[in-house]
């Protein structure tokens, strides 16, 4: 256990990015096992028994060997055992080995003997079960217990199984074996009996667990307390932690099996948690005294559902028409606990509100009361939880003021995090008085040891002597007391103790939950931190090695784990340097405080920041390489507090000292080039200064320093994009202003007064004029303004574009800066200066930094410029798309190439169809002289690229496989839609010619980006699978199957007759959010991810998707064939009824009033699909809780995008990780609103989607991570409009929705009547009108292009400021607007019926 410690705090405290830790794995055998009969689960309690009593063969004690010999014997001779074990050995073939194990205790056939199973006997069941002390006797013996409960269960005369029967002797004398079968058994009763039966064990499980309500002293165990331990001094069994594990076995055993039909009505999975009527909540209670937090929280929302089903039972009777909104899911958690409940004495808030502190989850609290409760406890609990420990103190103050001595642990508790430690030490003193430590409580003495290594008070009495017992922080306290006084042998055994202690702590509960591992690994590391300062203690004189010392820290772990590991590395390291006095061990201490100073303040822990900062202002710091970075720690401490002005005037002062060194010390002019930037980059924050002076005194200048000292360039790195960044703004300010109505306004004016001077000039002749002297020299006045303006609009562009080349040539930490770069590039194309800039970044800039915005630039491609394109910028971007190409081909070329096939499809369309050719060689002119050039000159490229000797062969491959992909996308497949089975491929289709094509990857499957261009190991085409299968729709989508060279099968989506560009900018956009959600730590720890699929458009109407493997509609589950509404609510109205009646209404009003009716006779289903895919309480809960993060990152970007068209059909759930993927993104930019019914809600936030959040509906999880999101989205404003723009002026991608297509969107749903009609899907004709209106609008200006997309813009950017409704909210009242907007009734009852809102 000690080595296991050694090595666990070797790891230390590290996100392990999972909120649930798997349960151990099973026996490998037992393991094939279940899996060969995963589609047989009643046989998987037989597995799991044989497989036990084979173990017990092996075991210590012969009783028990003899005991499993003679039942074995028993088992293999029934006729029930031989079955199994025939079916055993055909199943699991060349993997069976356990029944050869177990061939000799298998009876020859002429000694098989015949079970007898006696009669039903009604009177013994009743007389042996029926018998309170049985369940629940008066004393605390685990073992004697369950065996007593096992053994009476099974002569009882009501299990029927045959195998069962037989399995008495072992469990007289085996209590671990009892604890396995005794679910089996009380199953097996209730599944054969009667009522009666079910009536007397649903009793006394009843019983068990109230008077376990009733025995439990405490209904919530605060999160502050250092460990939850129950001691088992109790005189009831009902309190013993292992008894009551046992029976929420029990409770979670008989859940996950089916019951039986009751009469004709089929059971679902909501009806298998009541096989016995026991009270949910007192089940939890008994899960959360057991540390089963997660069981805890699943069967407080099953009793949740349960009291909303009552309560939506008296409420139907009640008028529709309500209120604009369902009853609200953080109502009911309020409703029901405004008072305890009477059998269980507990509140379901609290109950809630404790498990989800215990598990970790950084939001779920917030959806039980915390944040909205004013109750003392509840404040407590969400100060924790936000850190925010200055408030913690009072209000624990306020708590132990009313309610005594019993919560002083808590106000000391957070006295110690605030960092307040002489006031915790002046108050521990007091609580003492003059006696010593032993009146405190073992869990406040633990926080004095804490606190007296943190602070190096070594003057507690304590012996140097360990006794059994001993916690965690008093060892450890002893270890570094007995360091200081040289015992070095002492602090070994009490390093030891520590370490034990700290594993020790994780048997305490279940671990099914990270967090609790998190403070035991802390723990470990505090331990080997501590024996490493030993060891170099105990060490020879000539020691010096300070390697040992170092300290890594992961920054997305919480930094209540991390905080402990710096503390003991400072103490420990201080004690050392006292102890030594050696310069390097100095050195490593002012390392380690100034590590701990800065790890506190980037986590907003000032307190303990300023602390650290105090220590290392009080040590004789001589070294300038110490000394100025602690002035320059000490000075970003006051900014991130907000206290500029101290900040900058420390700064300022520390400037001055390295100035003034700088021509003698290389450090200090290195301090000094840093400091410059900084300071810079604060005073553009603050606008403190001229622009100009920002740049050139400081910006400028700390680069030519770096650049002088012959630096690093990604130490220049963040320099560079400082005055990029600056200069940008700056630019962007002035072209905005000579954008604007006001710089409109002043040049009409300049002009009126030079036409009014002229006038006057000819009127007056020479004549000296007073009033015409006032025009002149106002005229000159503005005149000179505005070439002063656009003098530095050209300075500002240009420094942007070179310092924005100097960020990305250095490093990759910056690299969305590209889009930015391009966009000011695609700006100003005929500035020469500009061009020749980006001339020379084509070979400075590594080609990867190029690929996110490939499609945008090959838009952009000519063949000869033309009024507002030079050549320049042509011949620049034709360089650098091929250089990129060449590097990266795989990721490069498709795009190419679609450009490049933009009407092949009509090409092949021709070739098929020879007599129709010369029709359509006559045909006008449909395409653009734009468009026609871009096409030439993406012809082109790839004809100069089929003669590069590095991508030649590749080029070749990828045009034949495009050509086989759209030539299946536009064949004709009306004969075999109604079929479901695959269908052979037709030999003359080009692509059952397609093999081995060793230069092609597999297009759908992802391929990581190679900075070194390195692509030999990817997994390329091997074949195409002889068969497809139709996808369904009008268009009639194939799916095919692509085999790879890894042996991988990969089924892809080719769609004809559809424009897949819309589908891969917004996936290209998803991408980039990705990115923005990654670098953010809140969202990074939360895993705010949009779920992407791979899009590859192959020509302007065919193209290619990746088939979202184990997925499925949502609409399907809810109201497919044999949906959930119609499993759980058969008495409900249907979707088709639903969808009728709100199409038959025509005015608002009766909109709203149907829409009312509808809801009060459709209820949600939607939180039975975790229920029926997912019995274990952790996977329940992480995939519910991946669920609700997507549907809130999914909502909020949507929402930006203007995401429109989500119908139950256009979002999938990922049947594994229940994460959603959104499909079909035809409809952006707010496209849904000019829609003939237009879309009036920000994104689906339906009644289903809002059921599967559980309990707390959108509080909670759901309303926090949509502000995290949003967060991000407006953090990063500038590089999302800047990605945005770049794609919404693409001159080839027509983003907007054409009258025709709006038309054939909803007119489609109108005449189906199916319910899970595609709305994207359009018939033939549809096509060709939308085809046709495309084509006419690409006669459109360029201008036109760009007032749309400048419209389009000017609203992401009010979105991103949070205006709404032409008032501007803060972020949470935005989220809060965007959520109630999405819920409200009225909204919903207005949108278009075949978006189905009623689901």
């Amino acid at each position: 256990m000690l080595s296991t410690g050694q090595c666990l705090g070797m790891i230390g405290p590290i996100n392990l990015m999972t909120i649930s830790l798997p349960s151990p794995p099973e026996n490998t055998g037992l393991q094939k096992a279940l899996q060969c009969f995963e589609e047989l689960p009643d046989v998987h309690k037989y597995c799991r028994i044989f497989h036990q009593l084979n173990q017990y063969l092996t075991d210590h004690s012969i009783e028990l060997v003899q005991c499993t010999s003679q039942v074995l014997k028993n088992l293999l001779s029934s006729k029930k055992g031989i079955e199994f074990s025939t079916g055993y050995k055909n199943q699991l073939g060349d993997n069976e080995y356990l029944f050869h194990y177990l061939h000799p205790f298998r009876a020859a056939k002429k000694k098989q003997t015949q079970i007898v199973i006696p009669k039903e006997d009604w009177n013994l069941f009743v007389s042996s079960v029926d018998d309170v002390t049985l369940w629940n006797p008066q004393h605390n013996k685990h073992h004697d217990w369950i065996v007593t409960l096992t053994t009476t269960l099974i002569n009882c005369g009501a299990v029927r199984d045959e195998l069962l029967q037989l399995l008495g002797p072992v469990c007289c004398i085996k209590a671990e074996f009892c604890e396995l079968v005794l679910p089996y058994i009380i199953h097996d009763i209730l599944i054969n009996g009667r009522d009666d039966h079910r009536e007397i064990i649903s009793r006394h499980v009843v019983n068990f667990f109230s008077s376990h309500c009733g025995q439990s002293s405490s209904g919530t165990v605060s999160r502050c307390s250092s460990a939850n331990i129950h001691t088992e001094t109790t005189e009831m069994i009902c309190m013993n932690i292992d008894s009551v594990r046992t029976m929420l076995n029990i409770v979670q055993y008989l859940r996950q099996q089916p019951r039986p039909k009751s009469g004709r009505l089929v059971m679902t999975a909501w009806d298998n948690n009541f096989w016995l009527d026991v009270d949910y909540l007192q089940v939890a209670m008994a899960a959360k005294y057991c540390s089963a937090h997660f069981t805890a929280l699943l069967y407080a929302e099953i009793w949740c559902d349960v009291q909303r089903e009552k309560i939506s039972t008296v409420r139907s009777s009640q008028s529709s028409q309500r209120s604009s909104q369902s009853l609200s899911q953080d109502t009911i958690i309020d409703t029901l606990s405004e008072a305890p409940n009477i059998q269980s004495g507990v509140s379901v808030q609290d109950l809630l509100l404790d498990a989800y502190s215990w598990i970790g989850d950084p939001d779920g609290v917030y959806g039980c009361g915390a944040g909205r409760k004013a109750d003392v406890s509840s404040r407590i609990c969400t100060y924790q939880q936000e850190n925010q420990w200055d408030k913690a103190v009072v209000s624990c103050d306020i708590q132990v003021s009313q309610s005594g001595c019993d919560y002083q642990y808590g106000l000391l508790h957070a006295l110690q995090n605030f960092g307040a430690s002489h006031v915790f030490n002046t108050y521990l003193q007091g609580m003492m008085g003059t006696d010593d430590s032993s009146n405190l409580s073992s869990d406040i003495k633990e926080l004095q040891y804490e606190a007296a290594w943190k602070m190096g008070q070594w003057n507690i009495d304590s012996s140097n002597k360990l006794e059994t017992g001993t916690r965690f922080h008093e060892s450890l306290y002893k270890a570094m007391k007995a360091m200081k006084e040289d015992h070095l042998t002492f602090a070994f055994t009490a390093l030891e103790s520590a370490r034990l202690s700290a594993i020790t702590r994780l048997k305490d509960g279940c671990l099914d939950s990270a967090r609790r591992l998190y403070p035991v690994l802390a723990d470990l590391k505090c331990v080997n931190i501590v024996n490493n300062a030993v060891l170099y203690l105990s060490s020879q004189s000539g020691y010096t090695d300070t390697d040992i010392f170092k300290l890594e820290v992961d920054k997305d772990c919480d930094i209540e784990f991390i905080l402990p590991t710096l503390h003991v590395k400072c103490s420990s390291i201080q004690l050392l340097w006292e102890k030594t006095q050696r310069n390097e061990i100095f050195n490593v201490y002012v390392d380690s405080l100034q590590q701990l100073a800065t790890v506190a303040r980037e986590a907003v822990r000032h307190q303990e920041s300023e602390r650290a900062i105090a220590r290392l202002k009080g040590l004789n710091i001589t070294d300038l390489r110490q000394y100025i970075p602690v002035q320059i720690e000490e000075a970003k401490l006051y900014w991130s507090r907000g206290e500029h002005t101290v900040a900058k005037h420390l700064l300022k002062t520390t400037l001055e000292k390295v100035r003034k060194l700088r021509s003698t010390d290389k450090d200090s002019a290195r301090f000094y080039a840093q400091t410059l930037s900084l300071y810079g980059n604060w005073l553009a924050e603050t606008r403190s200064e001229n622009p100009n002076i920002i740049m050139e005194s400081y910006m400028e200048k700390a680069i030519t320093m770096f650049e002088t000292l012959g630096e690093d360039e990604t130490k220049c790195m963040d320099a560079y994009l400082s005055l990029g960044r600056y200069a940008d703004t700056q630019y962007q300010n002035i072209v905005n202003y000579m954008n604007s109505s006001t710089f409109e306004a002043k040049q009409s004016l300049m002009n009126k007064a030079m036409i009014e001077a002229d006038r006057l000039r000819q009127v007056t002749g020479t004549a000296p004029d007073r009033y015409l002297r006032t025009l002149d020299k106002q005229t000159a006045i503005d005149k000179h303004e505005l070439e002063c303006m656009v003098e530095d609009r050209t300075l500002f562009l240009l420094k942007a574009v070179k310092n924005y080349i100097q960020c990305l040539r250095s490093g990759d930490s910056h690299n969305l800066r590209v889009f930015r770069l391009t966009s000011l590039w695609f700006n100003n194309v005929c500035n020469e200066e500009v061009n020749d800039m980006m001339k020379t970044a084509v070979y400075e800039i590594k080609t990867y930094k190029w690929l996110p915005l490939m499609y945008q630039l090959a838009a952009r491609m000519d063949v000869k410029p033309h009024k507002d394109i030079p050549i320049e910028f042509l011949d620049t971007l034709n360089k650098l798309i091929y250089d990129t190409a060449v590097s990266h081909p795989h990721h490069t070329l498709f795009c190419v190439l679609a450009l490049a096939n933009a009407n092949r499809d009509t090409e092949l369309l021709q070739q098929a169809k020879s007599s129709k050719r010369g029709t359509k060689q006559n045909k006008t002119q449909t395409e653009s002289l734009v468009e026609e050039g871009r096409v030439v000159a993406a012809k082109n490229m790839i004809e100069k690229l089929k003669n590069d000797t590095t991508v030649g062969k590749i080029v070749k491959d990828m045009q034949i496989l495009c050509d086989a992909y759209i030539q299946l996308a536009n064949w004709n497949v009306q004969e075999y839609k109604t079929q479901t089975k695959a269908i052979p491929l037709p030999a003359q289709l080009w692509l059952t010619k397609v093999k081995d094509l060793r230069n092609v990857p597999v297009p759908t499957k992802e391929i990581k980006v190679s900075p070194s261009c390195d692509y030999n190991d990817i997994s390329y085409i091997l074949k195409f699978e002889s068969t497809f299968k139709l996808a369904g729709g009008i268009n009639l989508p194939k799916i095919i199957t692509c085999m790879g060279s890894d042996g991988s099968n990969s089924r892809q989506l080719v769609k004809g007759k559809d424009d897949l560009r819309q589908d891969a900018v917004m996936q290209q956009v998803f991408e980039m959010v990705n990115n923005l959600l990654l670098k953010d730590l809140e969202t990074r720890k939360r895993k705010l991810q949009i779920r992407k699929y791979k899009v590859i458009p192959l020509s302007q109407r065919s193209g290619l998707l990746e088939w979202c493997e184990g997925t499925r509609p949502i609409g399907e589950y809810l109201i497919g064939k044999n949906g959930a509404h119609t499993r759980y609510r058969p008495k409900d109205l249907t979707s088709f009824e639903c969808r009728n009646r709100l199409t038959d209404a025509t005015t608002t009003d009766q909109k709203y009033k149907v829409y009312n009716e509808i809801c009060d006779k459709f209820q949600p289903v939607f939180r039975h699909f975790f229920l029926e895919n997912f019995f274990s309480p952790p996977i329940w809960f992480e995939r519910r809780l991946a669920y609700t993060r997507s549907v809130a990152t999914n909502s909020i970007v949507g929402y930006i995008l203007g995401l429109g068209d989500r119908h139950p059909q256009n979002i999938l759930i990922d049947c594994n990780s229940a994460e959603l993927v959104h499909i079909d993104l035809g409809i952006a930019f707010e496209q849904g609103k000019i829609l003939p019914t237009p879309e009036t809600v920000p994104f689906r936030l339906t009644r289903d989607i809002e059921d599967a959040m559980g309990a707390s509906g959108v509080e909670g999880v759901f309303r926090r991570c949509c502000e995290k999101t949003m967060e991000v989205m407006r953090n990063n404003q500038e590089a999302l409009l800047t990605i945005l723009e770049v794609l919404l002026y693409d001159p080839l991608h027509v983003w907007t929705i054409s009258p025709a297509k709006a038309y054939a969107l909803q007119r489609r749903n109108r005449e189906d009547s199916n319910d899970t009609v595609d709305m994207n899907d359009k018939s033939p004709t549809d096509i060709m009108d939308i085809t046709e209106s495309s084509t006419s609008r690409q006669y459109e200006t360029q201008e036109n292009v760009n007032k749309v997309a400048e419209r389009v813009l000017l609203r992401l950017r009010q979105k991103l400021q949070g205006i709404e409704d032409g008032a501007q909210l803060s972020l949470s009242g935005q989220v809060n607007y965007l959520i109630q907007e999405a819920r409200n009734f009225k909204n919903l009852a207005r949108i278009f019926p075949g978006w189905q809102p009623y689901i």
